[in-house]
């Protein structure tokens, strides 16, 4: 990996996060008040006539003290962008080379009475601020013994004034600006760690909110005042069918969505969508007034059909077992009755037709009320992961070796990797229904008689299973009427076989629909739920 270069590095510095807040960015904006303060004294030593005091006594060494603290200032971001040596040694070698500098300076300039030792205070009371412990008070000392050996200095070797009140009232200032410095740090950096702690539990939490929305088997939308989507979670972009991009509206979405947030706006009821929509849009506001954002709940469809179906199923189970009780024992006693009849041998060939219809009509009511029970009767429901290739291949030898059906009679074209989730007891009933009708209708066709197909949808982005009949097809005036209850073009069927295929499929939040295939015959394809949402059963 490339080294990251130099000038990016100090361009981080200025940068809001949690390790430079404390470190390096305080120290950035200390060494650009150094270099300020380095090139300040310099230039006005360059403007004629020269600012009094400054260089008076000794103007070679004042101007050559302060290229070199220029110069120490422009080392500074160079080591700095570096970040090398260690934070806290870098901070006592500029510190000391500002001590140094200024104490020069001031000796170049007069000395204490110049007044450039109240550089000194700043000095220290910053490198106070940026290091911990008791570095500040090391930085007061340093800087004490700074004015200190200036004042020896000029009193012993230049015979001038003795300075040394203004020098020990220079120092004990440097050690108050070291006490001030060094509490303000503690409380500084005590208040900056519980602020970095809040906000890292506050992006903990942000993230764990958005988690949640994106897992959410609701879709959630979020626009502005415009009707630009500003959030979208993955169940919304299901449920409309395609990728949310920042910034679109949302009649760009579905124009039916865009009509109900018009009438919501107005104070009107949403439209309800027919059943063409997957989805079930409710709406509020957030915040008051016209620019406030509008939050959009996008419930599913195939979720809430789901459970009113288990509802209604277990309504029917509890009607069609109190009918069933109050049917059961006349219709067993006809049978019965017939039976006797039978068995007289005195009885005409009219009779004994006559008698054949009754038992015959009594067992197609006897099954009728079989096959209701069945639709009724509360089943164990387990939901699972499946691989529709293997399975429908096991379910099909299954029902070829239990309805003695020739493996030639049904061919199976499956894709790999069609996955859904569904209950497998109940899919393999619809299918079996199916494969009943498919074989009985194209009895006289040449194998294969019926053929499954398993595919994903592209368009629907779902799994589809296709069963397809080489028989005559259905008439178009029966498309209808072909899953109604009762309904059937047989004498002896009970039009119940479709009716209990759409409401197995319903509970599992799949549906089943009626197609005239290219080549002929009867079609009917199975959409099945998508394996990435869970059922309510």
């Amino acid at each position: 990996m490339a080294e990251e270069p130099a000038a990016s590095r100090l361009t981080d510095l200025i940068a809001d996060d949690s390790q430079a807040r404390l470190t390096w960015r305080p120290l950035f904006w200390f060494n650009l008040l150094r270099l300020v303060t380095a090139a300040l004294l310099l230039g006005l030593t360059l403007i004629e006539p020269p600012l009094k005091p400054l260089g008076m006594t000794a103007p070679e060494l004042y101007r050559l003290a302060a290229v070199a603290y220029l110069a120490s200032a422009v080392a500074g971001f160079a080591v700095l962008a570096l970040r090398w040596p260690r934070f806290n040694l870098q901070v006592t070698l500029l510190v000391m080379a500002d001590v140094v500098a200024i104490t020069v300076l001031a000796h170049a300039s007069g000395g204490l009475p110049s007044g450039l030792g109240i550089l000194l205070l700043i000095v220290v009371a910053g490198g106070g601020l940026l290091v911990s412990g008791r570095l500040a008070f090391l930085y007061a000392a340093m800087a004490a013994l700074a004015v200190l050996g200036e004042s020896l200095y000029r009193v012993n070797l230049t015979d001038q004034v003795p300075t040394y009140a203004q020098a020990g009232l220079l120092g004990a200032s440097c050690f108050g600006a070291a006490a001030l410095a060094y509490e303000m740090a503690r409380r500084v950096r005590r208040s900056a760690t519980l602020a970095s702690r809040r906000q890292g539990e506050a992006v903990v939490l942000a993230r764990l909110n958005d988690e949640i929305i994106q897992r959410m088997q609701t879709g959630v939308l979020v626009v502005d005042q415009e009707r630009r989507v500003r959030l979208a979670n993955r169940s919304a972009e299901r449920l409309l069918g395609s990728t949310l991009d920042p910034g679109c509206t949302v009649a760009e979405l579905s124009l039916q969505l865009g009509r109900s947030l018009t009438l919501w706006q107005a104070g009107r009821d949403p439209v309800v969508s027919g059943g063409s929509d997957p989805y079930a849009p409710r709406f509020a506001a957030l915040g008051s007034g016209q620019a406030a954002d509008t939050l959009i709940f996008l419930d599913d469809t195939a979720a809430v059909n789901q459970q009113a179906q288990l509802l209604k199923l277990a309504a029917l189970g509890r009607l069609v077992a109190s009918i069933a009780h109050q049917v059961r024992n006349p219709l067993g006693g006809i049978s019965h009755a017939a039976q006797l009849l039978a068995e007289d041998a005195q009885l005409s060939a009219d009779q004994q037709r006559l008698v054949s219809i009754t038992l015959r009509q009594t067992e197609r009511v006897n099954r009728i009320i079989e096959e209701v029970l069945a639709l009724g009767r509360p089943q164990p429901v387990e939901i699972e992961l499946l691989d529709l290739g293997p399975w429908l291949e096991q379910s099909i030898d299954a029902y070829c070796a239990s309805h003695q059906v020739p493996s030639t009679a049904i061919a199976l074209e499956a894709s790999s990797g069609v996955v859904t989730r569904g209950a497998p007891g109940q899919l393999q009933q619809v299918l079996e229904n199916l494969l009943d009708n498919g074989l009985r209708y194209a009895a006289d066709a040449v194998p294969p008689k019926v053929i499954v197909r398993v595919r994903q949808s592209v368009s629907l982005s779902r799994p589809v299973i296709e069963v397809e009949d080489r028989g005559p097809g259905v008439p178009t005036e029966e498309h209808a009427h072909l899953f109604e209850p009762f309904h059937t073009s047989r004498a002896d069927g009970t039009g119940l076989g479709l009716f209990m295929a759409r409401e197995l499929c319903t509970a599992n939040q799949a549906r089943i629909e009626y197609y005239a295939p290219a080549f002929g015959g009867a079609g009917f394809r199975i959409v099945l739920a998508d394996r990435r949402r869970r059922q309510l059963i």
